[in-house]
């Protein structure tokens, strides 16, 4: 999951019913818990101003921000255990979670983000090419958008797989080993992407356009949310989509929102990379079946690959968010 972009506008979202139950009388308002926005995107704009409350108090529900989740995994198992009902990441790292029972479904989506996810390599590195990463390794976690992106850029450049050592790490943990040149280059998106070439000295070697990548973003809401309360996550999703929108077309104005200074804020050559990124991304939409040809080619992808063990059908954990709400189901 891309956590700065994600955060400029598309932040991890966390919901769940009052009390964690789901069950509100006619009077009672359901709770929808997001996790919080941090100090950037059109999703902090909305905890600064009300906004994402205003829009909520139409469905009878109001939003409550809670902790914070930077990768998509966390997120789906604790939708999976109940004590979160929305949460958004790539589908990369989706489809790994939807192979084991997941109890959400996919309601939103944005298409891949081709500037801000790829291959860094050091600038003084000798790789100049995908195809020299033969011989070399590669910092990846496991699953999820970082292996997709450098197998993915190994089909594309036809670099035999076996050739390339995948070296997996977490994210976070990740920056300071490719810091010290212990790996030759870091596959990663734009959470990690955009303060390694701004604070590693790297550059990118290959983006998600060169690399051909599928990589979309997905919003998913628990199935009780859907069965309880569809019209929360229309609700939620019209806001998302309007956000997103206004979002890139004035990506400046979204950074930064509580404070422009200390840890939480981004500035100098790592801001203007943040917005240069952000003007060339999409807003959010509802999924249709080209998105869930490109989600199963994902899939399928994954499974030759063998990050997958068995074959997933996608379609069957996507909801038509233009029509929730309609009638309960």
């Amino acid at each position: 999951m891309r956590k700065l972009l994600l955060a400029l506008p598309l932040t991890l979202l966390a919901a769940a019913c009052g009390g964690g139950t789901g069950a509100t009388t006619a009077q009672e308002q359901v709770i929808v818990r997001i996790s919080d926005p941090g100090n950037s995107g059109f999703l902090a704009v909305a905890k600064k101003d009300g906004s994402l409350d205003a829009a909520l108090a139409k469905v009878n529900a109001k939003v409550k921000w809670a902790g914070d989740f930077s990768v998509f995994a966390p997120a789906a198992q604790a939708i999976n255990a109940g004590s979160l009902d929305i949460a958004t990441g790539s589908i990369t790292s989706g489809v790994t979670a939807l192979a084991v029972k997941p109890s959400f479904k996919i309601f939103a989506t944005v298409p891949p983000d081709l500037a801000g996810e790829g291959i860094v390599v050091k600038n003084g590195s000798p790789i100049r090419s995908v195809a020299d990463l033969a011989g070399r390794s590669v910092a990846v976690g496991h699953g999820g958008t970082s292996e997709y992106l450098l197998l993915k850029a190994l089909q594309t450049f036809n670099v035999p797989v076996e050739k390339v050592k995948r070296v997996y790490l977490q994210p976070p943990q990740t920056a300071p080993v490719f810091g010290s040149g212990e790996v030759d280059a870091w596959s990663t998106f734009s959470t990690f992407l955009i303060p390694a070439v701004t604070d590693l000295d790297a550059r990118i070697l290959a983006d998600g356009e060169a690399i051909k990548s599928d990589n979309y973003v997905i919003y998913v809401a628990a199935n009780k949310l859907l069965q309880e309360h569809p019209e929360v996550v229309k609700a939620l999703f019209e806001f998302i989509k309007e956000g997103s929108a206004k979002e890139i077309a004035d990506p400046a104005a979204y950074v930064n929102v509580f404070t422009r200074t200390g840890p939480q804020a981004v500035q100098g050559k790592q801001k203007d990379l943040v917005v240069d990124i952000q003007k060339k991304g999409k807003p959010a939409q509802a999924v249709t079946a080209a998105e869930i040809a490109k989600y199963q080619d994902v899939a399928e992808f994954f499974l030759d690959q063998k990050v997958l063990t068995a074959p997933l059908d996608v379609s069957q954990h996507v909801v038509d968010v233009t029509t929730l709400g309609d009638a309960k189901s």
